[in-house]
């Protein structure tokens, strides 16, 4: 995402004097962004070549010959942890262009907002809601009171966003140094939410990390949900209360969730998946399927069914 912060390269490195503006992943890098990548892979440093003006962090180990495309237009640093290199380059670059404490709000109507606010027709905003900077909110939205909507949100047409849910707050992304002293990766993709969608009370729909969270078209969210960063959710899906889905889980069209429902992190569910009550949501899921749990049960059931099934496992393994 470009233009985000200004930040001269040479406060990083004094042989440089470049901009950058933003932030992008190293599978749709930008140019005059800072990029980091994880992993020695060939089709990453591929997709670097052309890019220019920017800050791209990259494993130590890779061979110099590789990078010999990208290194005379950009500033490369080499690292045994790019990822916990990128979160605290972002953490300082964000805290000395201002990001953090550098926002002005204004008072309209008993709520708040920040710059470059764009607002359409017949919007309803109750008292007590805060929008950050680079907000934008399509005609015929309602806002409730408590709700709390961070930088770089765009929200559709038709909306219905519920009490105090928060919208575009920082995910959980925690990198670890080798001397188990943990950093926060900074979350500044923004969330996009498209047109006829609802967004239920005490939920959060979290920043991305670099790029979008995404919740399109008619998706109807309950209350008590955490939708997490990098999640899209595809047309017409609905998520029941209580439910959790874990960071960049994408879920097809028109699937469904019931209460209690749990997904792990970075999974796929299929089009028209129901997930039934307190779900675990372990591995991708196909199209056009039905999953639950299993009713509670005694302790001693539980125990005795565990002893069968290790029997039977015993059994087809001879």
């Amino acid at each position: 995402m470009n233009n985000i912060f200004k930040y001269n390269t040479s406060n990083i490195d004094k042989n440089y004097n470049f901009f950058i503006s933003g932030v992008s992943t190293a599978l749709n890098p930008l140019d005059n962004t800072l990029i980091f990548v994880n992993k020695d892979k060939d089709e990453y440093l591929e997709r670097l070549v052309g890019i220019e003006k920017a800050v791209i962090i990259l494993l130590f180990s890779i061979e110099k010959e590789k990078i010999s495309k990208i290194e005379s237009s950009n500033l490369i640093i080499f690292s045994k942890n790019p990822r916990l290199e990128y979160a605290k380059l972002l953490y300082k670059i964000l805290k000395e262009t201002g990001y953090y404490n550098g926002q002005n709000y204004y008072l309209r109507d008993g709520y708040y907002y920040g710059e470059n606010l764009k607002l359409g027709k017949n919007i309803i905003i109750e008292p007590f809601v805060r929008i950050g900077n680079n907000v934008e909110i399509g005609d015929n939205t309602i806002i409730k009171s408590g709700t709390i909507i961070n930088n770089n949100v765009k929200i559709g047409r038709n909306c219905y966003i519920r009490e105090n849910s928060v919208i575009g707050g920082e995910g959980f992304g925690i990198e670890t140094d080798i001397d188990g002293k943990t950093y926060r990766i900074p979350h500044i993709g923004g969330v996009e939410i498209g047109n006829n969608v609802e967004v239920g009370a005490l939920t959060t729909v979290c920043s991305g990390t670099i790029e979008k969270t995404i919740v399109k078209d008619y998706v109807k969210i309950d209350d008590h949900v955490h939708v997490a960063h990098n999640v899209i959710l595809e047309e017409g899906v609905l998520i029941v209360a209580g439910t959790v889905i874990g960071g960049s889980t994408k879920i097809g069209k028109n699937s469904r969730t019931a209460p209690n429902t749990a997904i792990r992190n970075g999974l796929k569910i299929g089009s028209n998946v129901v997930m039934g009550m307190s779900a675990r949501v372990n591995e991708n899921l196909p199209d056009n399927i039905i999953v639950t749990n299993e009713k509670a049960d005694t302790l001693e059931n539980i125990k005795k069914y565990l002893k069968y099934k290790k029997q039977i496992i015993e059994k087809l393994g001879d």
